[in-house]
């Protein structure tokens, strides 16, 4: 189970953005330190530094770190949303996260969801062709059986020339890739949508059985 160097690279300029907001972040509430405010500062800061760690956790996801970690799913998908804004952004797409507050709180293996999304996600954005400005679109949802699916749309811009997105063959492109996930993940073309990710809940050992 490898990620793509191409699918880490696409996500670097992302991070390289959240990393220097953040910084400032922390700078900016240091700078306006005063002996009464020093509880609001620290929960500032603890949150910044929380969610800089979670984005560094999806880092070394994309570059094949495997610790057998879990996660939620829709935490996951909301730090690659993140992270993914600005490369999609330097393709004239924009990117979309929809229905977050009704997301399942779903447990899944940390490691093959994001490999696995963040690789549909980015070969979705470059699916979009020249000339053609839009929305991507992720939507998050259970799938009724404890696991969780993913489907990736697109809509065009006003005026925008709409060119449909080759769903089929995005997924054909990741075949072998999704293949050594073990069936941990899944891509699928979602019919006159664009395409859909399973992912199979994570299994947990608790004593001397898994579930």
């Amino acid at each position: 189970m490898h990620p793509s160097s191409d699918t880490a690279a696409f996500f670097l300029p992302g991070l390289v953005h959240q990393f220097g907001n953040l910084l400032l972040t922390v700078q900016g509430h240091v700078l306006h330190l005063d002996d009464q405010d020093v509880k609001r500062m620290q929960d500032a800061v603890l949150g910044v530094v929380q969610r800089g760690s979670a984005s560094l956790q999806v880092a070394r996801a994309l570059l094949g770190e495997q610790a057998g970690a879990t996660g939620l799913g829709i935490e996951l998908v909301q730090q690659l949303v993140d992270l993914g804004r600005v490369p999609a952004r330097e393709r004239g797409v924009s990117l979309e996260l929809q229905g977050e507050d009704l997301a399942e709180p779903i447990w899944v293996a940390s490691e093959p969801f994001v490999m696995a999304f963040g690789e549909a996600l980015r070969r979705w954005i470059q699916a979009v062709p020249s000339g053609s400005t839009g929305t991507a679109t992720v939507a998050y949802e259970g799938d009724g059986a404890g696991g969780a699916v993913v489907r990736l749309g697109f809509v065009a811009a006003s005026g925008s020339l709409p060119f449909p997105l080759a769903s089929d063959e995005v997924v054909r492109s990741m075949a072998d890739q999704f293949d050594g996930y073990g069936g941990a993940a899944q891509a699928l073309t979602d019919p006159g949508q664009g395409i859909k990710l399973h992912f199979l809940a994570a299994k947990f050992v608790t004593g001397d059985h898994q579930q």
